[in-house]
């Protein structure tokens, strides 16, 4: 008995031996494996971080350039064959950054940009040291082995924009600036460096069409976009002297009197083999070709003949309506163009009128306040268009000499369906007229939207529920029987009275 009981306290001891010894290798396998990965990732690290190599930094900021980020980035995906690491690009560019160089000179330029890289690189310090300068005013970050989901690298993101946009005074001179950027994700969304940088770019080109201060992350039909660019860049340089171009207008309709007051005339063109381009597709393309001067010349003398057409058709009572884009109205000579398309058309001045963004009219203010001076002295009237995206207050138009303020259409659509929209639509409203300002709803699809802003009392609607932008034919039948049914009513009820 004796026996047995010792045999089994030797069992015991055997087993408690063994497990304890068991414990003991698997903590010493997990010690070995962290050590490992630890000692992979300082190599990975050492590898991609930046280098004191002065050939790979840019002149200006001392970033890391192109060159640089590409290295890394194929070490980083060499790295990520044994042991799978996210990577998330952030392509940074400056928005009409050459207009903004032009304007306050080269040296004050040079400035703001080593301003900007020391703010990007603040932000980002707290995820990575990898900031790099990759174009004259184009700037990117990468993420990398990083554990963050699609709002935190939203979050940091938007950080980022901020800090860029923040004032800064550079000797004595108040300067700012705003910056898009596009977001791309190795590997779901990209196999090599190359591809990434590419698919980031496609993705700061789409957030560029949404406007300053933007961002966007790349989908798959961005390629698609990035394709038709690369397609139609080379035959633009072209359509204005194949005529290609067109201008349509869009009727601008009274609501009181159901009357069209006037129209806004929008670009439209028609490639010969691919057929009715988007203008949301071609006319980024024209700013980054620098063709936007030539053609929106064109659109202003063609808008001002049209509407002098019209006129002379008996209905001298319609405004024109053109849009401005910040590369034309920056370079200066606005005045002059428009001067010079009035002249040639005959037309009155003060039946034209001049639709800028509201981010373009609180950008530089105090350049914005005196050219529309000379724009107001001429007689022109002057719209702000897409009022409620820029975030300005009333107030601060209130300085410029606007005479019609346009609600934007994400506002409208819908409004009857969405409480906060109506409200918003309302105040507008009823501050602008306070301020004597005329007002025009964009994007007007539905007889519910029509009726809320009657009641609410806007002046004038412009979209689908009346009609579409119209070739200058079919606008003028459009306004024959509008009007003409205008009048017989508005005589009807006077003989009624």
């Amino acid at each position: 008995m004796e026996d047995a009981g010792l045999n089994q306290e030797i069992v015991k001891l055997s087993i408690t031996i063994l497990i304890t010894v068991s414990s003991l290798l698997i903590l010493l396998v997990f010690a070995l494996s962290a050590a490992y990965r630890k000692a992979i990732a300082k190599s990975s690290r050492e590898s991609i971080e930046p280098k004191s190599d002065g050939a790979y930094k840019h002149y200006l900021t001392g970033l890391q350039n192109r060159e640089s980020m590409i290295k890394a980035l194929v070490s980083l995906f060499e790295s990520g064959k044994k042991d799978k690491i996210n990577v998330a690009l952030l392509f940074i560019d400056l928005d009409d950054f050459n207009n903004i160089n032009s304007s306050i000179g080269t040296k004050l330029g040079d400035a703001l940009l080593q301003n900007v890289g020391s703010r990007i690189v603040e932000v980002a310090n707290a995820f990575t040291r990898l900031v790099y300068q990759i174009g004259s005013d184009e700037f990117a970050v990468v993420l990398y082995d990083y554990a963050m989901d699609t709002d935190s690298i939203t979050s940091m993101t938007k950080e980022i924009i901020g800090a860029v946009a923040q004032p800064v005074n550079i000797d004595g001179y108040d300067l700012q600036v705003s910056c898009c950027v596009g977001v791309c994700v190795y590997p779901e969304c990209a196999t090599d460096a190359e591809e990434l940088l590419k698919h980031a770019g496609s993705a700061r080109d789409n957030a560029k069409n949404i406007g300053y201060g933007s961002y966007s992350f790349y989908t798959k039909d961005m390629s698609k976009e990035s394709v038709l660019r690369s397609l139609i860049s080379a035959d633009l340089r072209h359509a204005l002297a194949r005529n290609e171009f067109a201008v349509h207008y869009q009727p601008k309709v009274s609501i009181s009197t159901g009357m069209v007051s006037g129209a806004e005339a929008l670009l439209r063109w028609r490639h010969p083999s691919l057929g009715n381009i988007t203008p949301a597709t071609f006319i980024p393309v024209l700013e980054d070709l620098g063709l936007i001067h030539p053609v929106g010349k064109w659109v202003f003398h063609t808008a001002c003949k049209d509407m002098s057409r019209v006129h002379k058709d008996g209905f001298d009572n319609l405004n024109i309506a053109v849009n401005v884009s910040p590369q034309q109205f920056n370079k200066g000579d606005i005045a002059s163009i428009i001067a010079e398309a009035i002249w040639e058309s005959g037309i009155t001045p003060y039946k034209v009128e001049l639709e800028l963004t509201e981010a373009l009219v609180m950008k530089d203010t105090e350049k914005s306040l005196l050219m529309l001076k000379v724009l107001q002295s001429m007689g022109v009237k002057i719209a702000v268009d897409d009022f409620g995206t820029g975030y300005s207050s009333m107030n601060h138009l209130t300085r410029f000499p606007i005479s019609i303020l346009k609600i934007d259409r994400s506002f409208i659509h819908d409004m009857h369906l969405t409480p906060v929209k109506k409200a918003i639509v309302s105040t507008i409203i009823r501050m602008a007229k306070d301020l004597e300002f005329e007002i025009v709803a964009e994007g007007v699809e539905s007889i519910e939207e029509l009726e809320l802003l009657r009641d609410e009392g806007c002046d004038l609607i412009q979209g689908f529920y009346y009609s579409k932008a119209l070739p200058i034919d079919e606008f003028i039948k459009f306004v024959h029987s509008r009007n003409m049914q205008g009048n017989r009513e508005t005589n009807s009820q006077e003989k009624s009275a």
